[in-house]
């Protein structure tokens, strides 16, 4: 068995731009916008020529019209001031609901001094001095 080299002769040895080998591609402009895409539109890319190499365009800016998806849905009733609703806690359900308040701020300030002390002793644990 033998390697045997094989000679061969390259077509189209030229610095002209072929437009077989090098056919239009698609551009950087959207062919449709996202609510017409969204709308279900649908439609082929622009394509552009790399005859002339490829230039990027300079100012490319984003344009779209954001819609209100609150304006699709019908309105609640009318609303109420909060001066004029009804009063429907009792007295001492407002009272537990502040206790219960008061104890877990208790519970959040011992959390937040635990945290602290454990973050100052891994600092010393990782700095060596432990």
């Amino acid at each position: 068995r033998k390697c045997e080299p094989i000679t061969m002769t390259v077509p189209r040895k030229s610095d002209l731009f072929q437009d077989d080998l090098y056919p239009d591609t698609q551009g950087p402009d959207a062919a449709l916008d996202a609510e017409e895409w969204m709308s279900g539109k649908n439609a082929d890319p622009i394509l552009i020529s790399l005859r002339d190499g490829y230039i990027p365009p300079k100012n490319r800016e984003l344009k779209f019209a954001k819609k209100n998806m609150l304006d699709n849905k019908p309105p609640l009733g009318p609303r109420r001031s909060y001066s004029t609703c009804e009063s429907n806690f009792s007295r001492v359900t407002m009272e537990e609901l502040m206790d219960e308040i008061k104890s877990l701020k208790v519970i959040v300030q011992s959390q937040e001094r635990r945290i602290t002390e454990l973050e100052n002793k891994l600092s010393k644990f990782t700095n060596g001095t432990a």
